[in-house]
C-alpha cells in the first residue's frame, strides 16, 4: 500500500524505533495515521500544502510549546526539523494525547474552551517565523474583505430577485435588505483608529490566530484542556477567532443567546483581557452577517454537491433566526458592558 509505503519513509527520518503503523483517516487533504514506537504513541499528519507553509504552521506549534502551552507535543526529525517536505505534501508528527471531547451545549465546558482560547491568543504573541516559512498575514485586510463580501451580498441579491420560484431564494432575498444594512455598519466600524493602531501601530498584534477554530481540536484531560494538534493558523486579529467560535456556538443553538454570549465573553476576558475599543471590533466582527453571506455563497455557487434542498432551507433558516436575534442583542447591549 502506497500510503504505508510513504508513512515508512517519513518515519525514518525521525528517532524513534517504530513498532506498528496504522492508517486512520485519509481525506483529499489530509492522511493521518497512528504510530506505535519505543517511545510511545505518536500521530502522523500528511497534509496536501507547500512545505513552506507547513513550516510556517509548524513553527507556530513550536512557538506554543516553547511557551508551555498545553498542545500535544510536536516532535524533531534527527535533523532537528519540525516538519518534512515530500513534493506538493508535508508531514509533521506529534505525540497521541487522548481525553474526553468538548462538546457544544455543556455550558462548563464552553466557558472553559473560552479561557482556553484566551490562553491560546496570550501564548501566540511574539511569533516571529523564520524566513524560509511561507507565513499568512491578514493584518490589515478586513476592510478589503468586507467590501468585497458586501459585494457579494449585493450579488446574490440580484440572483435571488431572477428566482422567484425558488424557496431559498424567496427567504434570502427577504432578508438581504437588513443583512446588507448590517454588514454596511459593520464596514464602517473598522474605520477607526482602534483598528489601524491594533495592525499596524506601534501596538500591533503580534500573535497569530487559530484561523478555523472548532470544538473539535480540544480535549479534556484530567489535568487540563489540551488542543490536540495545530492545523493552521494565519496572523490576524484574536476577535476573528471569538467570532467564528461563537457563531459555531450559536448556529448549534439556532439562536443568538446573549447570555450565554456574556458569559463565554467574561471567560476569555478573565485571561487575555480586551480593551473596550477592541470589543468594539469584536462587535463589528459579530455584527457582520457571516453566517448569512457563507450559506448564501455555497448556495449560489454550487460549493456543496451533497447538500439537499432540505438541508439548505434548514441552513437559510437558521442562519436569518441567528443573525437577526444577535443584531438585536448587539444594538441593545454594547459589548464592553458584558464584561
Amino acid at each position: 500500500m502506497q500510503s504505508q509505503w510513504i508513512a515508512d519513509k517519513v518515519l525514518e527520518l525521525y528517532p524513534y524505533e517504530v513498532e506498528q503503523i496504522e492508517l486512520q483517516v485519509m481525506r483529499p487533504k489530509e492522511t493521518v495515521w497512528t504510530v506505535a514506537t519505543d517511545e510511545g504513541e505518536k500521530v502522523l499528519r500528511q497534509r496536501a500544502t507547500l512545505p513552506e507553509r507547513m513550516l510556517f504552521y509548524a513553527e507556530a506549534h513550536w512557538h506554543l510549546q516553547q511557551r508551555q502551552f498545553p498542545i500535544a507535543p510536536l516532535c524533531r526529525t534527527k535533523n532537528g526539523g519540525l516538519c518534512v517536505a515530500g513534493g506538493e505534501q508535508a508531514y509533521a508528527l506529534y505525540d497521541a494525547v487522548s481525553g474526553k471531547e468538548v462538546g457544544y451545549y455543556n455550558v462548563e465546558q464552553l466557558e472553559n474552551a473560552f479561557e482556553f482560547l484566551g490562553l491560546f491568543h496570550a501564548a501566540s504573541q511574539q511569533f516571529s517565523p523564520s524566513s524560509k516559512a511561507k507565513k499568512r498575514n491578514r493584518l490589515g485586510k478586513w476592510p478589503k474583505a468586507y467590501t468585497w463580501k458586501l459585494q457579494e451580498l449585493s450579488g446574490y441579491k440580484k440572483m435571488a430577485a431572477a428566482f422567484a420560484d425558488d424557496p431559498f431564494s424567496v427567504l434570502f432575498f427577504e432578508a438581504a435588505d437588513a443583512m446588507i444594512a448590517a454588514a454596511e455598519e459593520a464596514t464602517k466600524q473598522l474605520e477607526s483608529d482602534a483598528y489601524a493602531e491594533w495592525t499596524a501601530g506601534p501596538n500591533r498584534w503580534t500573535g497569530f490566530i487559530h484561523k478555523d477554530i472548532s470544538l473539535s481540536h480540544l480535549i479534556e484531560t484530567e489535568e487540563t484542556m489540551m488542543m490536540s494538534y495545530l492545523p493552521a493558523v494565519v496572523i490576524d486579529l484574536p476577535v476573528r477567532d471569538i467570532q467564528v467560535l461563537l457563531h459555531k456556538i450559536m448556529k448549534k443553538m439556532a439562536v443568538w443567546d446573549e447570555e450565554l454570549a456574556a458569559r463565554l465573553l467574561q471567560a476569555y476576558h478573565r485571561v487575555h483581557p480586551l480593551t473596550d475599543d477592541q470589543y468594539r471590533l469584536l462587535e463589528a466582527e459579530l455584527l457582520f452577517p457571516h453566517l448569512f453571506a457563507s450559506v448564501a455563497r455555497k448556495y449560489y455557487l454550487k460549493a456543496k454537491d451533497n447538500w439537499s434542498d432540505e438541508k439548505y432551507m434548514w441552513e437559510i433558516q437558521t442562519a436569518i433566526t441567528v443573525e437577526r436575534s444577535k443584531q438585536d442583542a448587539l444594538h441593545r447591549t454594547p459589548l464592553p458592558s458584558l464584561l
